[in-house]
């Protein structure tokens, strides 16, 4: 019987003219004010210098771990410079600083036993189309003979590039 009193009221009630109904003056809240001086944007600012910290440090220690690449790259740059080196010193201390940069990168267990062939085969693994092979018998008779051969031709700045590419690219 209830069930049919609610359903009666709720449904079939005469809806009242909406011209009757008077609800009074309508209040209006004051404006929110948009203020940054709240305990949640002084959360946020700290956070956000935090982080901003955090990104500067981390950008610091990866610019700081790449110190002996930019080095590498320079001392190479100063020895191409250099026209009282011989062809054969080039050639020796740019494969020292190869060996040098490829320790820091690989560990010296992994580098320091490679030699001759290997390690030209080495580089150019670690590298795609470095070509430090092509030039075998020029390094090799440099590096060993302390020589160049009388049928090559040693391009001094080819193996500059070279080596710079590699030390650019070789760990990526």
């Amino acid at each position: 019987m209830t069930f049919v009193k609610l359903h009666s009221l709720f449904w079939f009630q005469n809806p009242t003219p909406s011209s009757d109904l008077d609800f009074g003056e309508l209040i209006e809240p004051s404006p929110v004010p948009f203020t940054f001086n709240t305990i949640g944007w002084k959360v946020v600012g700290v956070l956000l210098i935090v982080l901003i910290a955090l990104l500067l440090y981390k950008g610091y220690k990866a610019y700081q771990k790449k110190q002996y690449l930019r080095t590498a790259v320079a001392e190479i740059k100063s020895l191409q410079a250099q026209s009282d080196l011989s062809a054969e010193a080039f050639i020796n201390t740019v494969l020292f600083l190869l060996k040098d940069t490829a320790i820091q990168s690989y560990g010296r267990q992994t580098v320091a036993g490679l030699f001759g062939r290997e390690w030209l085969t080495f580089l150019d693994s670690k590298v795609k189309n470095s070509g430090f092979i092509d030039d075998e018998v020029i390094i090799l008779n440099a590096v060993y003979k302390q020589q160049l051969p009388d049928n090559q031709v040693f391009n001094k700045t080819q193996f500059t590039n070279k080596s710079i590419h590699w030390i650019e690219h070789h760990a990526r």
